[in-house]
């Protein structure tokens, strides 16, 4: 009979920790939903990710032809190139002594 006695107590204490299931759904409710926004958050950041990358390439590929176009430029705004392409275009030639005038400010 004591043997019954304690086993007894025994499911009477498991009785006492069980969780009901109201807990227990509420519980894998919350888990779900944290486990969720961890999912979006690492998607978000991986999308950010990949958008970094395409606006970094983006301005290298930018800083690439300013480059370029700075070279131009340069090229273009020479002293030989200017006067070629003056006499060139407009039929300007050389000045001669009369034709120049110095302009004060």
């Amino acid at each position: 009979m004591a043997v019954c006695l304690q086993y007894q107590s025994v499911y009477v204490k498991r009785e006492a920790t069980r969780v009901s299931g109201k807990v227990q759904l509420v519980g894998a409710v919350v888990l779900l939903a944290l486990l969720g926004a961890k999912v979006w958050a690492k998607l978000e950041a991986t999308d950010l990710g990949y958008s970094l990358a395409r606006e970094r390439q983006k301005t290298v590929a930018l800083d690439m032809e300013r480059r370029e176009l700075e070279l131009q430029r340069s090229v273009l705004m020479r002293p030989d190139s200017l006067s070629r392409a003056a006499r060139d275009k407009i039929g300007l030639g050389e000045n001669s002594l009369g034709q120049t005038l110095k302009v004060a400010y």
